[in-house]
Formats: structure tokens, sequence, C-alpha cells
């Protein structure tokens, strides 16, 4: 029998984590990206995943490409009250791993070097101008390629997402972007720390001993300012928020847009989009990548599903019960991070509410099991 074809389009770290776990099947699978070859990464970003995530990773990476992780035991979070921050929480699990974080573009140089490697991977280089939908075709470079499965992870600014995923969606415009940067710094930071500042949620993420990333909401008024002045408001906070002592080195922050947003309609036929082309969630609790992970470790499980009984991936029932899978739980991901960002937000009129909620919190142990398992696993695990 002819092998089954799966196309993912998209050379962002959900299109190359597709591509790479898919690839642990018996089929074969183009990678198709518009860039000639693999550009230089500017990104200065950085992800964060879940034990449970990166134990599912590391099945795909050899021990030397895991050594692009920092691996964190705790995670503690405060909040600003008249000029000082006040810690309500601290997630421990008896010296395991919580979290474990990496630099986005060393990320995805550690993937593409996994996927060369990939006997049944063809990297095709060029632009998707048309997909077929009721044929599984897509268009490239004057040709039209069949295959048996799509997936576009093409981000959530792209023509073609847009036009398949259609004006049905769930959002919420919490006017808000972020700024995110590298800090070397000589302090002692072993964990992740999540501040929620009256201007806006900045979490602090160590990727090495001395060297870690901040991202911070801010008003989406920001924008309008020169990165100078954002550099030096990053500067002066963190300089009130870490020992005054400490010395800190900051590159230039980049901004990114902050928003919820989960469309109701993305998979059709033969084809599905994954990652930010289906839904974005705020990066206060750095879920975003988890819940990608997840989605495309359920769909490696059904498609393998597929093949053990022998039955073809194309008009099967692979997407119909993925989507009943994973669809619950991302939008429900998603409404409960952007309520916890709506509630930690600055205002008089609530603030006596949260500290009364807040004061006593980190001493229900059940609710801190509860979160760190939900934060691991996922909801329905």
């Amino acid at each position: 029998m002819k092998k089954q074809k799966i196309c993912v389009i998209g050379d962002g770290l959900a299109g190359l984590t597709t591509a790479l776990v898919l690839s642990k099947l018996d089929i074969e699978i183009n990678l198709i990206f518009k860039n000639k070859k693999i550009k230089k990464f500017i990104d200065c970003r950085t992800t964060a995943i879940s034990e449970s995530n990166y134990s599912f990773l590391s099945t795909h990476l050899n021990d030397s490409d895991l050594k692009v992780f920092y691996s964190c035991k705790n995670i503690d979070l405060y909040y600003e009250k008249l000029g000082r921050y006040h810690h309500f929480m601290n997630f421990t699990d008896g010296g395991k791993s919580l979290i474990h974080i990496a630099e986005n573009k060393k990320l995805k140089k550690v993937f593409f070097k996994q996927i060369q490697k990939q006997k049944n991977i063809k990297i095709i280089n060029g632009e998707v101008t048309k997909i077929d939908v009721q044929r599984s075709i897509i268009s490239i470079k004057n040709k039209n390629l069949h295959y048996d499965l799509i997936a576009l992870c093409l981000g959530r600014q792209s023509n073609i997402v847009s036009q398949f995923v259609g004006k049905r969606f769930i959002e919420d415009d919490v006017k808000e972007i972020s700024f995110t940067s590298l800090v070397k710094h000589n302090s002692n930071i072993s964990g992740p720390k999540q501040y929620f500042l009256k201007e806006g949620p900045l979490a602090i993420l160590p990727i090495e001993r001395n060297t870690f990333s901040f991202v911070w909401s801010l008003n989406k008024e920001y924008r309008k300012q020169k990165i100078e002045s954002i550099k030096q408001l990053v500067h002066s906070k963190l300089k009130s928020i870490l020992d005054p002592k400490t010395k800190i080195v900051l590159d230039n922050p980049i901004a990114f847009p902050v928003s919820f947003k989960f469309n109701v309609n993305f998979a059709k036929k033969n084809s599905l989009v994954l990652g930010d082309s289906s839904y974005n969630v705020h990066p206060i609790a750095g879920q975003g990548f988890n819940l990608i992970l997840r989605d495309i470790k359920k769909l490696f499980e059904y498609i393998q599903e597929q093949q053990f009984l022998g039955l073809q991936i194309k008009d099967s029932t692979i997407l119909e019960k993925f989507i009943r899978s994973r669809k619950p739980e991302n939008l429900l991901f998603g409404l409960g991070i952007n309520f916890t960002n709506r509630f930690f937000k600055h205002s008089k009129n609530t603030s006596l509410f949260k500290e009364m909620i807040l004061k006593d919190i980190d001493k229900f142990k059940f609710l801190k099991k509860l979160s760190l398992k939900i934060s691991d696993q996922g909801i329905f695990q």
C-alpha cells in the first residue's frame, strides 16, 4: 500500500514540533515554509513547558538537545501594593522539576536539526498560494500537491488561515501589549517569578544561571513609546523588584500582541489549523505552547491508532475526535487565563477583595496541588 502523506505548513515552533513528532509514524511528511533556508533567528522570546510536556518532547530529542532547557523546581507569585511586593504563593513538588524554559531561537534550531535527520520528512521551500480543502490539495510553485492530511501552522496573521477559519470566533480585547527581552544579572534567581504589578503582569523566567527573560504585559498605549523609554522603564522596575545591589544589563525589548481569541472552526475535511492560528491566550500563565504540545500529542495518538487498525487517514474520523477531545480544554484554559488576568488588574475598587482572597491562599495545599496538576497535564487528564 502506498505510504500516506501529511503536509505541515509553517516553520514556527508549532510547525517544527508537529513535523518532528509525526515523523515517528510510518508516514511521509512534507514540511513547507516560504523561506529558501532557515532564516537567522532574531526572536528573543522564551517558551516554558510543563514537566509532562518536557517528558513528551524528550522522546523526540537527544540528551544534548535537552540542554537548551533550564529546569526549575519552584515558582513564586507576588502582587504589588503601595509600591511593595507581597509574596502570596509558592509552588513546589518535593524537589521535582515543575517547569522547563528555553529560548525560542535555540529550541527551533534543535527541532530543525532533528527534522533534517528524519528520512521521511521532505522540506519544501516555497509559499502556499491556495488550499483546496475538499480535495486536500495545496498549490505551491505552480504545482498541485495531494495529501491525506494538511496541518496549517502559519500563525495568527496568515491570510490563508483567516480564510480557512472564517469569522466565527470568541474574542476579548484585553488592550495590552507584551514586551520581552533577555537580562544579564548577578543575583540568585533559580525559579520563575510572576509579579502582578499595577502596570500589568510581569514574569521573570530564568534560562541560565545569570540570565533571565522577562515578559511584561502593559497597556497598548505603551506601544507609542520609544524602545529606549520602555527599556528604562523595565530597568527601573526590575531594580525595584530585585535586590537594589543587583547589577542588570538588558537587551532592547521587542513587542508582541496580546489577545484572547478562540476560533470556532479550525478543522475542515482533512485540514487542521494548529498553534496560534487556531487560538491564542494571554502569556500570563505561560500555557500557550503547553496547549499546542497537548494538541500535537493527541493528533499523533489518533493517527497512530488509525494506522494500527490498518485504516487510512484521509476522510477518517481523526479530526472529529481531535476536536471533541481538545476544543473544550483549550477554550476553558483560555477563558480561565483571561479571567486570571482581569482579576489581577489594578483597581482601587477590588484591591481589598483581592487582598482578602490572597492573604491565606498559600495555605490551601489541595488548591495548589490541583493547580500544579492542571498546569502540568491539562484539565481532563
